[in-house]
């Protein structure tokens, strides 16, 4: 992906100079044009990895989705509705990475709808998973 990336950023830069008038920057204004152009450009490839990463990782892309369903339920004023969505992934998910990431976002949810003995409850199980994984 980083051969792509730099590749893009030649052929946009190349495309970025050809287009400007006498193949080079005028003016200081000009030359802060294309930085600027090229610094979005490279931003805009690292958004593109970023999302590609996460994508191709089933455990990425599931603990990405369960904070994505938090963020629509809290949208929505009912963030409380996160807790079943998050016990049904701790039901069904026997990744360490994918229970993790439940554990907390539960952790957080309840305890930020002041449900802090349940919020215990459950980092305490994650923390005790980790624990024993860990032996």
């Amino acid at each position: 992906m980083r051969t792509f990336k730099t590749f893009a950023i030649s052929i946009t830069a190349t495309l970025l100079l050809v287009a400007a008038p006498g193949a080079h920057a005028q003016t200081q204004d000009d030359l802060r044009l294309m930085q600027t152009f090229l610094s979005i450009m490279t931003d805009y490839f690292e958004i593109i990895e970023s999302t590609y990463a996460v994508a191709s990782s089933p455990e990425k892309a599931a603990i990405m989705q369960m904070q994505k369903i938090k963020e629509v339920y809290e949208d929505r004023g009912e963030k409380v509705r996160s807790v079943e969505v998050l016990r049904e992934v701790l039901d069904k998910s026997s990744s360490p990475a994918i229970r993790n990431a439940a554990f907390m976002l539960l952790g957080d949810t309840l305890k930020d709808a002041g449900r802090t003995d349940e919020a215990l409850e459950y980092l305490r199980r994650g923390l005790a998973e980790n624990i024993q994984a860990a032996e």
